[in-house]
């Protein structure tokens, strides 16, 4: 019997500052926009840390939804509703989700930034492995978005998952850090593993880059499926290289372009996040991945600071 679709849905937003405390920010501003038709469903200004709100939502024809949550001086947090966000079980549509979502002061920094380092190397990250991954002074040279860009690609590497497999397992080591993707070398085993497996989708690869002759192209690209933002995207180099690790066997390895997508999703949904999000330009801002992995439960090894509570802003 088919389930019947319910179409007064019931969101719960429980809003965190950059600090990853409960709000206590003041007013915020809510919308929510229907992506297909490009109209306003829904707007009003609330406060507290906890936002209800109620809308007539149907997916019969597979709407996409958009949802904002901002406030001045913040970079606005967001959520694209689609049936599936609904769907428990497998197959039963629910009128409620519950969401968690970040906001984060345009000027938001790190005070934790440096230590980051010592961090990876009690987890035993391959990003720090002697021999093939980073050096203390090297990681102590970056410039503070590059630092939160490897923090935040071994975050997210760590908690994706191949056939029940960290993808930061199968990992042997660093070269290059840039400030929206990091350069790795990845077992070759990875590269089927990635087009086997179902939360995996076929993703636009990379060429070669004349600013940088010694990368080569990585054509072969994937990108994670799992979230309708802050996804995986992993692209592998043509031909594989043996890579040599201190006191093991070389490994035949895959140079792999990492970084976290924005967003996935129709166009329509992307221009709209282009417009209404993350309009400060195409770059991917590594306080925009902080405040995307904090919903999906993600944690990297630094903190950002809010600003309300240093300034206390009513």
């Amino acid at each position: 019997m088919a389930t019947r679709a319910v179409t007064e849905k019931r969101l719960t937003i429980v809003v965190y500052g950059a600090d990853r405390q409960l709000w206590a920010g003041g007013t915020l501003r809510v919308t929510v926009r229907d992506l297909f038709r490009g109209l306003d469903l829904h707007g009003e200004d609330v406060r507290g840390s906890i936002v209800e709100v109620r809308l007539e939502l149907p997916f019969d024809a597979g709407q996409l939804y958009g949802l904002r949550l901002s406030r001045p001086g913040h970079r606005p947090a967001w959520y694209a509703l689609s049936r599936q966000s609904f769907i428990r079980d497998g197959r039963v549509e629910r009128d409620e989700v519950v969401l968690r979502l970040m906001l984060v002061p345009d000027d938001a920094e790190s005070f934790d930034l440096a230590g980051g380092f010592g961090r990876l190397v009690e987890r035993r990250s391959p990003f720090t492995r002697s021999g093939s991954g980073l050096e203390i002074g090297q990681y102590l040279a970056l410039e503070p978005p590059l630092k939160m860009a490897l923090l935040n690609i071994e975050a997210k590497l760590r908690e994706t998952l191949l056939d029940g497999t960290p993808v930061l397992d199968f990992v042997r080591g660093v070269r290059l850090v840039e400030p929206d993707r990091v350069y790795l070398w990845v077992l070759a085993e990875a590269k089927n593993g990635v087009r086997r497996s179902p939360d995996f989708a076929n993703a636009a690869g990379h060429g070669l880059r004349a600013d940088r002759p010694e990368l080569p192209a990585h054509p072969h690209s994937s990108k994670h499926t799992r979230f309708e933002e802050g996804n995986l995207q992993l692209s592998f180099a043509e031909q594989v290289e043996d890579v040599a690790v201190p006191g093991e066997i070389p490994a035949s390895c895959f140079s792999v372009d990492a970084d976290i997508d924005l967003a996935r999703g129709p166009g329509h949904a992307a221009e709209w996040l282009r417009n209404n999000v993350f309009e400060r330009g195409h770059k991917t801002d590594q306080r925009d991945v902080y405040g995307l992995l904090y919903p999906q439960g993600i944690l990297p090894v630094y903190t950002l600071a809010q600003r309300e509570r240093r300034l206390r802003v009513a």
